[in-house]
């Protein structure tokens, strides 16, 4: 298993969730995982037992959460069994029936009930089955000690529910439980194409591009450089529309001129030796320096990438201080025979926060990326996802409007070319709203 497959998860401090740990957690599995995952991990003592409720239609979630949970090993579960309602799922004696049957067995420990995943009516009934017991003289009575749960994705919290008082609020900090980005894709049944990028290429340089994008005027001066000189002697168009960057042969004879473009990318290109001594961008020279493998991977970098790996940059600046634990860059995930891509995400405890990049200024296309980033972030991080774009866009506040109109969703972030120098102190702002709503 190459080492990128492997997840760690940081269990910082749960002390505050030790007394609400269970030996026996009953778990309603819903179609997103995380949730399921995240009181698993905190709400079942070491060594204890799992038993997962699911339906037909959640049979496949359940049998994939008993394998992750198996096979993490820092859990040290004794048991985790599915118990299956078929298609029972509103049947109040059907499920009453399927859990004590269960409970017939459990002749010691605590016992717990997590009902964040199911439906209102599993919910429910699952509640009232574990809420009484029976007697030795056929009546019922309270249960002792039972410990009901769920999370509420707004506040960040774990709510323990008290019959005879207010609910208890338990705050899942970022340091309570860290959930790594490959254990979230694959807890939706998704392996990455590749290993995500954590180190940015050519940073210097892409913090010089961004100041230039902060300007529009510098923006349209680098814009016309590239595809009135550079793209013209490095990229072949075809008859059909389309084309290509030329073959690395041709590429390493490209020698392009540098008066059109601002100053501070010409004494960047120098500062990266990338310049010949009569002021030309050789793809020859570039090639020597061993910043890239492949040529044609600088083209598609200048061409866009490289304010991926800007943000890449800016978001491990600030990755200790935030309690970032995974961060990276590419991550090429395949659903249902389509390909889609996250350009930057990171994980801040159980939260993912993903980043959609594009220097265009075109509103239709910045709207679409943020909207498409918007929906596959929500289906990978239900509703604790947060979501971000960055662009080059000069009223991004009216672009967050018009999303905000479509989605109610106030936690969505727009950042604009107004944003791009001190993008790292945005995005630790980003996050420190994020933590102030979930209070």
């Amino acid at each position: 298993m190459p080492i990128w497959k492997v997840i760690y998860i940081y269990h910082m401090s749960t002390s505050e969730f030790d007394k609400y740990k269970v030996d026996h957690l009953f778990l309603l599995i819903g179609e997103n995982l995380l949730p399921n995952y995240v009181a698993a991990n905190l709400l079942v003592n070491k060594g204890k037992s799992l038993y997962l409720i699911h339906t037909t239609d959640t049979e496949r979630q359940a049998k994939r959460l008993q394998g992750i949970l198996l096979n993490d090993e820092i859990n040290g579960l004794k048991a985790v069994e599915l118990r299956s309602l078929n298609d029972y799922e509103s049947d109040a004696y059907y499920i009453q029936k399927e859990i004590r049957t269960k409970l017939e067995t459990i002749k010691s420990g605590k016992i717990g009930l997590n009902y964040t995943g199911g439906t209102k009516v599993m919910s429910a009934h699952a509640y009232r089955t574990l809420f009484y017991e029976e007697t030795k003289d056929k009546t019922y009575r309270q249960r002792a000690d039972i410990i009901f749960s769920y999370l509420d994705p707004r506040r960040l919290e774990m709510c323990i529910d008290k019959e005879d008082s207010d609910r208890i609020r338990l705050k899942i900090k970022p340091d309570t439980l860290s959930i790594e980005l490959v254990k979230i894709f694959q807890l939706h049944g998704l392996e990455l194409k590749k290993k995500p990028t954590q180190q940015a290429q050519l940073p210097k340089l892409a913090t010089e591009l961004a100041n230039v994008f902060k300007e529009e005027t510098k923006s349209k001066q680098w814009f016309d450089w590239f595809y009135n000189v550079f793209r013209e002697q490095a990229y072949q168009q075809k008859s059909n529309g389309k084309g290509d960057w030329k073959s690395n042969t041709s590429l390493m004879e490209v020698l392009t001129p540098l008066e059109k473009l601002p100053e501070e990318i010409i004494a960047a290109f120098r500062k990266e030796n990338f310049v010949t001594n009569d002021d030309k961008l050789s793809l020859q020279q570039l090639q020597k320096t061993g910043s890239f493998k492949d040529i044609k991977h600088f083209c598609k970098w200048i061409d866009g990438v490289w304010l991926e790996h800007y943000v890449l940059e800016q978001v491990k600046n600030i990755a200790e201080k935030q309690l970032i634990r995974d961060y990276g860059m590419d991550f090429e995930i395949p659903l249902q025979g389509t390909q889609f891509q996250f350009d930057i995400a990171f994980t801040r405890g159980h939260q993912i926060f993903a980043i959609s990049c594009t220097t265009s200024s075109d509103r239709k296309l910045c709207k679409s990326k943020l909207f498409e980033a918007y929906l596959r972030a929500r289906q990978m991080g239900g509703d604790e996802a947060r979501v971000a774009l960055i662009c080059c866009f000069n009223e991004p506040d009216t672009l967050k409007a018009e999303i905000l109109a479509s989605t109610n969703d106030k936690k969505i972030a727009v950042f604009g070319r107004e944003h791009l120098t001190n993008l790292s102190e945005e995005i630790a702002n980003w996050i420190a709203q994020n933590d102030r709503e979930a209070k």
